[in-house]
């Protein structure tokens, strides 16, 4: 299947109609376009609320063998500090990624935590969390803190095999850590853009610059997940293919979310998205 798993945050934006969905679309079709093109998407939504058992077998059922999904981790475990039995949200949320973990279809969950969380009052945090997600899940960590980068940070870890989150976000510079048996990349950006149809932005020295680390820090793995925000550069899907271009991946067939299911590109005409 390949090194590069590459998709975006998200999928469900109402400016991709026209640029990337067809106009007239359903917002229940858009999951089902989307994988046409890409195998892989990382939930946002998972953070601001877990999904129902019945949404993620949808998901499963609307996806084709092989697509994966990374969903983050609700942040009432992540963010509410306070809070020490992370248990009482977390279980029910692992618990209803099973119709995915049951098909194949599970990727990392992602544990965000936010660039106020500190090692000096975080640490036992992220022991605590770390050592509640089983380990028959793939974690990725994102932390943004400079003060996260130690030793001990590494040690905790590679002890549990979670991957540092690579991010490429104004103001946080993680270290180019190998401490799961994956790597997991983040294009964010900042939050000044706010409309999402059209690349806005030339970001392409940070890809370049995330490419070189993947090839020679990151050589020894052998799968990579990199995730394309709208905020990187101004539409998701366009943003994907750019990584895709730059890390020699085979460009995806954008115009294929607006195809039907089997139907040749040459059929219809260009429905692509970058201006």
């Amino acid at each position: 299947m390949g090194r590069y798993w590459i998709g975006c945050s998200g999928w469900a934006y109402d400016d991709w109609v026209g640029p990337f969905y067809p106009r007239g679309s359903a917002p229940g079709d858009f999951l089902t376009r989307y994988a046409r093109v890409f195998r892989v998407v990382e939930v946002d939504s998972s953070f601001y609320r877990a999904p129902s058992p019945f949404l993620v077998r949808r998901w499963a059922e609307r996806t084709p063998e092989g697509f994966r999904f990374a969903l983050k981790v609700p942040r009432d475990v992540t963010h509410e500090a306070g809070s020490t039995d992370v248990h009482k949200v977390l279980d029910p949320f692992l618990s209803s990624l099973e119709p995915l973990r049951s098909r194949g279809k599970l990727g990392p969950v992602v544990l965000q935590f936010p660039p106020s969380f500190h090692a000096a009052s975080g640490k036992a945090r992220l022991d605590l969390l770390l050592g509640a997600i089983p380990r028959e899940y793939a974690l990725a960590v994102e932390l943004r803190h400079r003060s996260w980068w130690t030793d001990s940070t590494r040690s905790a870890l590679e002890g549990r095999r979670a991957a540092l989150v690579w991010s490429v976000v104004p103001e946080t510079r993680p270290p180019a850590w190998v401490t799961g048996d994956f790597l997991y990349a983040r294009f964010i950006g900042d939050r000044a853009l706010t409309q999402f149809d059209r690349i806005q932005r030339d970001a392409r020295p940070e890809i370049v610059s995330m490419k070189d680390l993947l090839e020679n820090e990151g050589r020894a793995v052998d799968t990579v997940f990199a995730f394309a925000n709208n905020h990187f550069m101004g539409f998701g899907p366009g943003t994907a293919a750019v990584i895709s271009e730059v890390l020699g991946e085979p460009s995806p067939d954008l115009g294929a979310a607006g195809r039907a299911p089997g139907q040749s590109r040459l059929d219809v005409g260009h429905a692509g998205p970058m201006s």
